[in-house]
């Protein structure tokens, strides 16, 4: 009976690498849980956009302008990023499961960098 047991063992490691080396060559595999959860924690992320955009504006001009123009940009941002995530969650049974609607990180929304560039720094 050990024998047994330790042959199964030897052919389950053997075989977890070799359908490993599968996957590898495959790339990742997007599923309907890629997309759900994507979609889940886009709403989970979406307030902090806000305190980073302010933080990151900030950091590029000056304390007014991040408070003013980032609050602007981060809350745009957020909003875009939670409709995404619930558009995500809503349709997480259809295709495509492997593109996100988000195309920026936290806090380096295309909104946020406009704040920078447009903004008067006259203040």
């Amino acid at each position: 009976m050990k024998k047994v047991l330790m042959v199964a063992l030897v052919l389950f490691a053997v075989s977890g690498a070799a359908l490993a080396e599968d996957a590898v060559d495959e790339g990742p595999r997007y599923t309907i849980f890629t997309k759900l959860f994507r979609g889940v924690g886009n709403v989970i992320v979406s307030p902090f956009e806000i305190p980073v955009s302010v933080f990151n504006v900030a950091a590029d001009t000056d304390v007014f302008i991040g408070v003013t123009a980032g609050t602007i940009a981060g809350a745009a941002a957020g909003i875009e990023r939670a409709g995404a995530g619930v558009l995500d969650v809503a349709t997480f049974l259809f295709p495509p499961y492997d593109r996100s609607l988000i195309t920026f990180e936290v806090g380096k929304s295309p909104a946020a960098k406009a704040a920078v560039a447009t903004f008067p720094r006259e203040f």
